[in-house]
């Protein structure tokens, strides 16, 4: 029983011990050793509210009521930093030698506001550029060491007055420290913005330049989704600056998407749909400008040296940049009739084409690549520029090598109104079968085209687009073939079933022009010369309905020089997708008709005296003849 009796006398005295050391400890002098430090350490007002009370677990700290940090005196009324409660911890050894040294700080449910003001200063200088007089003028006064700080459940707004951009930061959970000041920082947080969970750790040498906002070397890391971004170099925050190696991996477009406020990008595969990750040395000067040099851009299978220049102050964002496809650029799902059109042939797309991403900044982007596969469309050697100004997108083509040909020109999207889109372009040697399989599904015309072409329409949807379509063009072809149809068999036989598999039409050159008016495309000047067969065609073609009402007369010859022969008018009608064939046997029966009509009229013109050198009609001769013999007639009536 004595050693049970000692062990609890031995309690008694140690909780005797404990509440004396709490009795003893100075809550209200360590609270305002607190304020004289932060205020000598920032140059603002720290004011701690509500009673000081002391505690021994988990260790000796002083627990304050609420507590409020000036802001600086440009920036809100409002205190840059508030919480509900500040717990301040304190070094045991310290305070049995009757020092304070303060070790450690646990805000409870704080609210920071973060504000930039237009001309790039910082409310989170906490160095203080105007510090107090009061403030001690002995540099070792102002250093400020911290074991250990940390902040439960807080609340992070951030402003910029420079580009008007606003952020939120919910359920905070951080730790600070910041041993000494010639030493390392640490930061590790986590919180919400969005309802996304972000996490940030970061590392500072040394951690004074961290406080007053001078260069330091480190790293910064941020982590959303599956989404990261590391920097590691130097940086500062007064003036804001950085400089050295940056990795974004941005694979979870989801938690980006959050963060930023934005719906989900859809982005096509070759684009980023599966791997979009960017590393070079990024060089950021107070001026807000952002350079990247030596950059290499991820997306998908297709690697892209870049460097850019991005000026971040202003309205928006101004991009000049140089981008160079280390391999082939391949993006599935663009471009093609099967893209705009749904399944089935029912008509073009009438999803609303959104074209406000145009908007979001200024840019002047010089692009090449070896070659590129955008959907069904593949080219060879790409080459031009994009220039991006105030919604108004212009890509010029400097080289574009495609089917064995070359495309050069411009094309233009407007997001201004409804949106708009123009193209003018200029073609040389395309080879149209392969372009024709892949733009439309037909490998039926085999040639070489030349060509230019205008076009100009609304962007709304494509099948507002295909509807209203205005342009003008012109096309010609050389030496080629028209399969599955057969016109000169046509002509010698009189049968429109020269159609299908195996059918052809071998001709020696072929040229048009058309015009294009509310998405109807008029050619009425089409020539075709082939072997033993002239043709000219006219008529329509409808680009929004998908239908054609076109007319073509093959004479089949039957003279070398190019004379007689049969003519026999085709008519080409219905949609693109089940084109009709019929030959005009009236149109053929037309010449004979026309002969004979004109056979009679000469003999009735005889009979009735028509005198052809002044014109007399068939009419006037027959009302002359009649008054003669009436004339003839009453005379001998009357014995005239």
């Amino acid at each position: 029983m004595r050693w049970m009796v000692r062990i609890i006398s031995g309690l008694v005295a140690l909780m005797l011990a404990l509440g004396v050391a709490v009795w003893l400890i100075p809550a209200d002098r360590v609270a305002r050793i607190a304020e004289r430090q932060v205020q000598a350490a920032t140059g603002r007002t720290l004011e701690v509210q509500g009673p000081v009370k002391a505690s021994l677990w988990p260790g000796i700290a002083v627990e304050t009521g609420p507590v409020r940090l000036a802001n600086a005196d440009w920036a809100s009324d409002a205190p840059m930093i508030e919480a509900a409660g500040l717990r301040i911890a304190l070094d045991w050894a310290a305070l049995i030698g009757g020092d304070i040294r303060i070790t450690g700080l646990d805000l409870q449910s704080p609210r920071l506001r973060l504000e930039r003001h237009r001309d790039g200063r910082a409310n989170w200088d906490l160095a203080g550029t105007n510090p107090p007089a009061a403030a001690p003028a002995d540099p070792a006064a102002r250093s400020f060491s911290l074991a250990e700080a940390r902040m439960t459940d807080g609340q992070v707004s951030f402003a910029d007055g420079a580009t008007g951009l606003h952020r939120d930061l919910s359920g905070i959970n951080a730790r600070l420290r910041l041993p000494s000041g010639s030493g390392p920082a640490e930061l590790m947080l986590t919180g919400r913005v969005n309802g996304q969970a972000l996490s940030l750790d970061l590392t500072a040498n040394p951690a004074s330049a961290l406080i007053s906002g001078a260069m330091a070397t480190g790293r910064i890391g941020l982590t959303a989704g599956g989404s990261e971004a590391d920097f590691q170099g130097s940086f500062g925050h007064a003036p804001l600056a950085a400089d050295g190696a940056l990795h974004v991996d941005a694979a979870d477009r989801a938690a980006l998407a959050a963060l930023l406020g934005v719906a989900v990008p859809d982005l096509p595969q070759g684009l980023g749909a599966r791997v979009a990750r960017l590393d070079g040395r990024a060089v950021l000067s107070p001026d807000l400008r952002l350079v990247l040099h030596d950059g290499l851009l991820v997306l998908d299978d297709t690697r892209l040296r870049l460097s850019a220049d991005v000026q971040t102050a202003g309205a928006k964002p101004r991009i000049r940049a140089t981008v160079t496809a280390e391999t082939p650029l391949a993006v599935a799902g663009a471009g093609g009739a099967a893209a705009a059109a749904p399944a089935g042939g029912a008509g073009w797309s009438t999803t609303p084409i959104d074209l406000g991403a145009l908007h979001a900044v200024n840019a002047d982007i010089s692009f090449a690549a070896p070659s590129a596969r955008l959907g069904p469309i593949t080219t060879g050697a790409l080459r031009g520029r994009l220039l991006l100004e105030e919604g108004r997108a212009t890509v010029t083509l400097t080289e574009l090598a495609a089917y064995d040909g070359r495309i050069t020109g411009s094309l233009v999207l407007n997001a201004a109104g409804r949106g708009s889109a123009r193209a003018d372009l200029r073609a040389e040697g395309l080879a149209l079968q392969p372009l024709l399989r892949d733009v439309a599904g037909t490998d039926r015309l085999i040639a070489r085209a030349d060509g230019r072409v205008a076009l100009l329409s609304s962007t709304a949807s494509v099948a507002e687009m295909m509807h209203r379509l205005q342009g003008e063009g012109q096309v010609s072809l050389g030496k080629g073939e028209l399969r599955g149809l057969d016109l000169l068999g046509m002509l010698r036989n009189l049968d429109p079933g020269h159609v299908g598999e195996g059918q052809k039409t071998i001709f020696d050159s072929v040229a048009t022009s058309f015009s294009i008016a509310d998405g109807v495309l008029r050619a009425d000047d089409l020539a075709l010369v082939a072997p033993y067969l002239r043709l000219a065609g006219a008529g329509t073609v409808g680009i929004g309905t998908r239908t054609l009402d076109y007319r073509l007369t093959p004479v089949a010859l039957q003279n070398p020089d190019g004379t007689g022969g049969l003519a026999v008018p085709l008519k080409i009608t219905g949609p693109w997708a089940a084109p009709r064939y019929q030959l005009d046997m009236a149109a053929l029966a037309r010449p004979k008709l026309d002969a004979e009509r004109a056979r009679a009229e000469r003999k009735l013109a005889e009979k009735l005296g028509a005198d052809a050198e002044t014109g007399e009609t068939l009419e006037d001769a027959a009302k002359r003849k009649l008054e003669t013999e009436l004339r003839r007639g009453f005379g001998k009536l009357f014995g005239n």
